[in-house]
């Protein structure tokens, strides 16, 4: 594990002692979507899924409305939203398959949402209780989403792309 990982492990625990010794608790993760969001959400990766992004171009301004809807659902709730659908994880997958614009458009628009996330005193409790909520391992998430983190500090690329694509695994 590098330094930086290690380092940021160690920050999460600490911040996590830190709000448990001042008296709060996390609380227990769970997805906080209503039905029109879910929908919302299942819109947007649905379309981004099922078409080149030339053919997006008609349905320009109908995501960025939906997508300005859904900035409000936290990123983890967002794709909580999508792993527990089984079509919308299934677009996820389709989408995260290819290396196109608008699945690069799509992962770095959670670029600032997610490195927020992992500074939060509750960070640990939150992605554990993601994990459990969608099913996935939280011992094999932690180390990419962390990678991530270190990738989008340093401006990198599209850092959350390999985060989003395990997902979908």
């Amino acid at each position: 594990m590098s330094f930086v990982l290690r380092c940021l492990t160690v920050l999460t625990s600490f911040l996590v002692v830190v709000q448990q010794l001042e008296g709060g608790k996390c609380s227990r993760f769970k997805i906080a979507a209503t039905k029109n969001e879910r929908e919302d959400i299942a819109y947007v990766v649905d379309t981004l899924a099922a078409h080149s992004s030339i053919g997006l171009l008609k349905y320009k301004d109908s995501l960025e409305k939906t997508g300005e809807r859904t900035r409000q659902v936290p990123p983890f709730s967002f794709f909580g939203v999508v792993l527990t659908d089984v079509n919308t994880k299934a677009s996820l997958k389709k989408l995260s398959s290819s290396n196109s614009i608008q699945f690069k458009k799509f992962c770095n628009g959670f670029t600032k949402e997610f490195l927020n996330e992992a500074t939060k005193p509750c960070f640990e409790t939150t992605f554990e209780g993601f994990c459990k909520a969608t099913g996935l391992d939280s011992k094999k998430m932690l180390p990419i989403f962390l990678e991530s983190c270190k990738a989008a500090k340093k401006k990198r690329g599209t850092p959350f792309a390999p985060f989003i694509r395990a997902m979908t695994r």
